[in-house]
């Protein structure tokens, strides 16, 4: 350190420790020369997308040789600090400590400070900059226009840092690592709980759309109408529906499409086979017109706010008052009928107590003799998206299943008691995996704030003694 016991920084330090300008311990961007570098040698180089957010991970696999990089890139060695000055990636955390090199130096990003650490230990200076109150000022410092911000030089340069010796300063960075360690691993178990989640929600969905889950339930109750039977009953109330209109004259009554026994599934006694169209009252496109984010019309679903087999309403969109436009009744069912491959298909119930339409990327159902949530299960289901996979058309980078093709699909029918009792058993199980991983993330979320008190925790020289 340069003896800069008279500068004063934002708080009292322990003894021993000082305030010193970080160009003094740490000098930023200094030049350096590279001519003695073969023409063919290779370079690490780093882009902005190699450094990570936060984690100071940095990726120094690329090479390019050395010809390509003499000129109009940022230069750094082994053990500098790179600081990413531009927003928004300074703001989100783009800083790294360069690792080993393969090359006597790299280069990378204009868009990246370089630090040289002198009279600091590198990973010191790394916590030191990591932190959102530095970042939060060094943002307010930014130059430049909207969208093309950047931290000067000459503030980075000037900022201070709080500096023991090198021998504290080493153990504050080791006892960091170990406590980010420890959040590390909550992270990661959360992130674990999260996919345990979503491979038991496949696998419950398997089990009730194929009765496994309700096995025991038809061990101990009698059904006063079976599947077969429901389907019969289904078929001569829409038959006699058509009738009671008063139109048998004009038009010919036309059967519902069959079903198939092409789902893949060994059917429990007592439940039968149905197509879509013998279990819909009606299959309804939503809405093209155009919508706005003015709350004065009726609220439009889209196909963004169905997720994991919910409505999840997220950026709201209205139609325009006094326009015509189809509503949902609740219990309504709602397929996403055109996206990418891997979304076409989604299927959530309409269960919310206001008034909506929906877009026409979505195709409203009405059934009878089905449990609404039921057909969501088959759809978000293996089975489900099976049938998807084999029935999509595909467009440039879109897929669609038309209503017509869904109307052709085909899917067990278990006795309506029985669909009750998969239904509440789905939901049982469900919101108690869902619970678990609630509290999961409740003791997660502390921990980017935790970090920061640990950081300045260090940073007032109170995280080792």
């Amino acid at each position: 350190m340069k003896g800069s016991s008279a500068v004063h920084g934002p708080w009292e330090l322990p003894q021993n420790w000082s305030w010193e300008r970080i160009d003094d311990v740490a000098p930023v961007n200094p030049k350096r020369r590279v001519e003695s570098l073969g023409d063919e040698e290779l370079v690490s180089f780093v882009p902005m997308a190699a450094v990570s957010e936060e984690s100071g991970k940095i990726d120094v696999s690329q090479h390019r040789p050395a010809r390509d990089v003499r000129k109009g890139y940022t230069r750094f060695q082994t053990g500098d600090v790179l600081f990413a000055k531009i927003t928004p990636c300074m703001e989100n955390g783009k800083i790294a400590v360069v690792p080993d090199l393969q090359s006597p130096f790299g280069a990378g990003s204009t868009e990246f400070h370089v630090l040289v650490p002198e009279a600091v230990e590198a990973r010191f200076l790394f916590y030191w900059l990591s932190r959102q109150s530095f970042r939060h000022e060094a943002e307010f410092n930014m130059t430049g226009t909207a969208g093309q911000k950047r931290v000067p030089p000459d503030y980075l340069r000037n900022a201070l840092i709080p500096l023991p010796d090198i021998e504290t300063q080493r153990r504050i960075v080791t006892r960091i690592d170990e406590l980010f360690s420890e959040l590390d691993d909550g992270e990661e178990e959360l992130a674990r709980v999260r996919v345990d989640l979503e491979a038991y929600r496949k696998a419950l969905l398997k089990a009730a759309v194929t009765g496994e889950l309700t096995a025991d339930w038809r061990a101990a109750n009698m059904v006063s109408e079976t599947g077969p039977d429901l389907l019969s009953r289904i078929l001569k109330e829409k038959r006699e529906r058509w009738s009671a209109c008063g139109n048998t004259r004009s038009k010919r009554y036309i059967e519902p499409i069959g079903a198939r026994d092409d789902h893949g599934v060994n059917l429990p006694a007592g439940w039968a086979t149905a197509s879509t169209d013998q279990l819909a009252l009606h299959a309804v496109y939503g809405t093209s017109c155009k919508c706005s984010e003015l709350d004065e019309g009726l609220l439009v679903l889209r196909m963004g706010d169905i997720q994991d087999g919910r409505l999840v309403i997220g950026k709201r969109k209205f139609a325009p008052v006094g326009e015509r436009v189809p509503l949902l009744a609740k219990g309504d069912v709602l397929f996403n009928r055109t996206n990418s491959p891997e979304l076409v298909g989604k299927t959530a119930v309409f269960d919310l107590d206001i008034d909506c339409s929906f877009a026409s990327y979505l195709v409203a159902l009405r059934l009878e003799g089905m449990r609404p949530q039921f057909f969501s299960y088959w759809m978000n289901s293996a089975y489900g998206r099976a049938w998807i996979d084999r029935n999509r058309s595909q467009q440039v980078g879109q897929a669609n299943v038309s209503a017509g093709k869904l109307l052709g699909m085909s899917l067990p029918l278990p006795p309506l008691s029985e669909q009750s009792a998969i239904v509440e058993l789905v939901e049982d199980l469900m919101a108690d995996a869902e619970n678990m991983v609630v509290s999961e993330v409740e003791a997660a979320s502390g921990s980017a704030g935790l970090r920061q008190s640990i950081l300045a925790t260090a940073f007032r020289g109170e995280l080792v003694q």
